[in-house]
């Protein structure tokens, strides 16, 4: 089914702030490299996008890159809902503890 729809992303902005750890290495898949080359924004100088705001919420969510639009990269990739988002998720709680944050952020699948 189309699960990627209610990924249930709880905002923490980790994402965001860590975005500059998709941006410096070469993926296997090709169509994420490009993904990655077209990503328009500029990263702070602590590697985060600079459409985070102070908030941790972007700024330009609604035009968000396709590197960050969980649903449409996941059909560019020709990746499964279900594999992409366990992985997804896997990789937000990976940052969410190692910034220490509360478990309320936690994607639950």
């Amino acid at each position: 089914g189309d699960v990627i729809a209610k990924f249930p992303c709880t905002s923490c902005g980790q994402c965001c702030r860590n975005v500059h750890r998709l941006l410096d290495v070469t993926h296997d898949n090709p169509v994420f490299n490009d993904l990655i080359d077209r990503f328009p924004y500029k990263l702070k100088e602590d590697g985060s996008c600079e459409m985070l705001t102070d908030t941790g919420l972007c700024s330009v969510y609604d035009q968000r890159p396709l590197l960050c639009n969980l649903k449409l990269a996941a059909l560019l990739l020709g990746l499964h809902d279900d594999d992409w988002m366990r992985w997804q998720a896997d990789e937000c709680n990976k940052m969410i503890d190692e910034a220490g944050l509360d478990e309320k952020f936690k994607v639950l699948l």
